[in-house]
C-alpha cells in the first residue's frame, strides 16, 4: 500500500505559500516604471470595468467524509488521493469541481452536519464504515450520499458480500463465521461469534466491525488457532497490520467492492486498494452524471489476499 505523506496546507488548502496569496514569498516584482498615454489608461480602466461585470462560474464541491487523524488517517489520505485523481482524469469541460475533505475521526455526526451546511456540495462520499451510518442517522440527502461500504445501492449488499466471503471460505474447506457485526447487520444470515473463544477449528472469520478492535480479536484467535484465516471489510488494512505486527500468523484477506475496470485502473494508480478504487469510481460517476452522461457501473464484491508486505492480490474467487 502506498504511503502518502500528510499534505501541507499549500497543496490542498488555501494555498498559503507558492500557490495563492503569496504570504511568505513575493510573487510579483518590477523594477521599471511604465509610461502610458491617457487613451491607454482609459482603455485599461474600461477593461477592468468589463471584467468586474463578467459572471464567474460557480465552484462545485464533492465532499469526502474520511478519517484524517488518528489510527486510520492513512486510509483517509489514500481516499483523498483517489478522489483528486478522479477529478483530474474525469472532470468534464466547463465544470469547476473541488474536493471538500472533512475529518470523521472524532465525531462523524458533527462532521456530516458541516458538509450539509455548504450549498455548493453536489455529492458526499463516505464515511468508510457501516457502523458510522447509525451515528449519522438520516442527516444526509440520499440523492447525494455515496457509501464506499455499500456502493451498489443494493439493499441486499450486505448479504451479497457475506455470500462472496462464504464461497471463498468453502473453497478453502472452511466454514465462514461473522464477527464484529455493525448495528443493523444482525439480520445477515450466517454463523456469528461474539468473542474469540467462539471460533472453532476449520472456521474462517469475516470481521465487519472496527479494524482496530478486529486486531485484538484476531490476536486472541491466533493464540489458539494460528492458521485461522481472518478477513476485513473495505478499509483499515494497514491499521490492522500495524496493530497485529508479528503476531499475524494466519492468512489475511479483505473484501471490497469493485467493477470489471478495476484491474486496468490498479495497474496505473497508487494507492490501489479496494476502498481507494471505490472512492475513485464513485467520484467519476458523480462527474459523469453532472455532465449528463449515463452511469453504468456494475459493482460486485471481490476478495483480496493481503501479502506479508501489505500488498494486495486479487483472488479469482469473487
Amino acid at each position: 500500500m502506498a504511503i502518502i505523506r500528510k499534505p501541507w496546507i499549500g497543496e490542498w488548502g488555501v494555498g498559503i505559500g507558492d500557490w495563492g496569496l503569496g504570504i511568505g514569498r513575493r510573487l510579483f516584482h518590477s523594477q521599471f516604471t511604465i509610461h502610458h498615454s491617457l487613451f491607454t489608461i482609459l482603455l485599461f480602466l474600461l477593461s477592468l470595468s468589463l471584467s468586474a461585470c463578467a459572471s464567474t462560474r460557480p465552484v462545485l464541491k464533492i465532499g469526502l467524509l474520511a478519517p484524517f487523524e488518528g489510527v486510520y488517517r492513512q486510509e483517509g489520505y489514500d481516499a483523498l488521493v483517489a478522489l483528486r485523481a478522479a477529478l483530474a482524469e474525469q472532470n468534464p469541460t466547463g465544470l469547476d469541481v473541488l474536493p471538500l475533505a472533512l475529518d470523521t475521526s472524532r465525531d462523524v455526526a458533527r462532521t456530516s452536519q458541516k458538509v450539509l451546511t455548504d450549498s455548493s456540495v453536489v455529492a458526499i462520499i463516505g464515511p468508510f464504515w457501516a457502523a458510522d451510518e447509525a451515528a449519522i442517522g438520516g442527516q444526509l440527502d440520499q440523492e447525494k450520499w455515496f457509501r464506499p461500504y455499500a456502493p451498489s445501492g443494493n439493499g441486499d449488499g450486505a448479504a451479497e458480500l457475506v455470500a462472496t466471503a462464504r464461497l471463498f471460505a468453502q473453497a478453502e474447506g472452511r466454514q465462514l463465521v461473522l464477527a464484529g457485526l455493525p448495528v443493523g447487520w444482525t439480520e445477515v444470515k450466517g454463523a456469528a461469534v461474539s468473542d474469540p473463544d467462539g471460533v472453532q477449528v476449520g472456521d474462517s472469520i469475516l470481521w465487519l466491525g472496527d479494524p482496530a478492535a478486529g486486531a485484538a480479536f484476531a490476536q486472541a484467535v491466533w493464540q489458539r488457532l494460528p492458521e485461522t484465516p481472518f478477513g476485513l471489510y473495505a478499509a483499515g488494512i494497514e491499521s490492522f497490520r500495524r496493530r497485529v505486527g508479528e503476531q499475524m500468523t494466519g492468512p489475511l484477506f479483505v473484501i471490497g467492492w469493485i467493477d470489471d475496470d478495476y484491474p486496468v485502473w490498479a495497474a496505473s494508480h497508487s494507492p490501489n486498494t479496494p476502498i481507494a478504487y471505490t472512492v475513485y469510481r464513485q467520484t467519476a460517476d458523480v462527474l459523469k452524471r453532472m455532465a449528463g452522461e449515463t452511469v453504468t457501473t456494475i459493482w460486485h464484491p471481490a476478495i483480496f489476499i493481503v501479502r506479508n508486505d501489505g500488498t494486495l492480490f486479487l483472488s479469482a474467487a469473487h
